[in-house]
């Protein structure tokens, strides 16, 4: 979904959890990853998700999930 050097502006939960070093608009730095996660406490099965490093104000915050990105990450049809 995201690609290395896209520009985003985060939405009122991004800007909450960036809110100490006071960032509104981060830039996707780095291209996805494939991550995996076992859970041996569970099923044996492995889950897997992309990350991507993230700068915001110029702090490099990385591995941070896809998921999470889309949550935080204001709708372009929300930007007008």
């Amino acid at each position: 979904m995201f690609k290395k050097g896209d520009l985003f502006k985060f939405n009122t939960a991004g800007v909450d959890l960036f809110r100490f070093i006071t960032g509104s608009i981060g830039v996707v730095s780095s291209d996805a990853k494939k991550v995996y996660e076992y859970d041996f406490h569970g099923t044996p099965e492995k889950t897997s998700y992309h990350t991507y490093d993230v700068l915001v104000c110029g702090q490099l915050f990385k591995d941070i999930p896809e998921n999470l990105l889309v949550r935080i990450v204001q709708d372009e049809k929300d930007i007008e």
